[in-house]
């Protein structure tokens, strides 16, 4: 559990409870809020210290934010672990190259694709896939946060890794301890983990 990084995330207040829609189509009880992070530099700061030290132990070349939320994330890391830096879209641009990808790639380097939190994993195999065609290789993913809703097991299916500096389940857990959750939420949203997807 990295405490640092959990302290940090309570202190930006960036765990919403209430009834949020995801970007899976889910509703749940519970919203992780990252982009606010760049707004809050001593907490980004520490995170980024984290993160910075996880791609620094991986088997990489170039780090990979992806659009939106991956790309402050990105360039912090890059400038922290001396990486070259791109970023990749969501759809090629409508215009100019058409490119999916922003920055210099060469054929055959090694990417971690960075970005702030994945759910189910769906949405990651846009941005891999992109940078794959650009002839990247992708075999590890990076986010702060991982919701716990399959999203490592969808990418280990697919021969790529997930390393995550914290889990939904241990950042409750110490909300918990720390008195910020009562036991009522936090039994509500432990229950709300523990379903599986329809």
């Amino acid at each position: 559990m990295n405490k640092a990084v959990m302290k940090a995330l309570v202190d930006v207040n960036a765990v919403k409870f209430g009834i949020f829609k995801l970007a899976s189509g889910r509703i749940s009880p519970i919203y992780i809020d990252l982009r606010i992070l760049p707004s809050y530099p001593k907490e980004f700061g520490s995170i980024m210290d984290a993160f910075g030290k996880l791609v620094s132990g991986l088997d990489v070349d170039v780090v990979a934010g992806a659009e939106t939320a991956g790309i402050p994330l990105a360039t912090a890391i890059a400038i922290k672990t001396g990486l070259p830096m791109v970023y990749v879209r969501r759809r090629p641009k409508g215009y100019g190259t058409g490119s999916m990808i922003e920055g210099v790639l060469e054929q055959g380097k090694k990417v971690v694709l960075i970005d702030d939190i994945i759910t189910n994993g769906g949405s990651k195999f846009r941005f891999i896939d992109g940078l794959k065609e650009a002839g990247g290789q992708v075999k590890d993913v990076a986010v702060v946060l991982d919701r716990n809703q399959g999203g490592s097991e969808m990418l280990e299916a697919e021969g790529i890794s997930l390393h995550a500096l914290v889990s939904l389940k241990d950042l409750l857990a110490y909300m918990h301890g720390e008195g910020v959750v009562d036991q009522e939420r936090y039994d509500q949203v432990m229950s709300y983990l523990s379903q599986k997807e329809e």
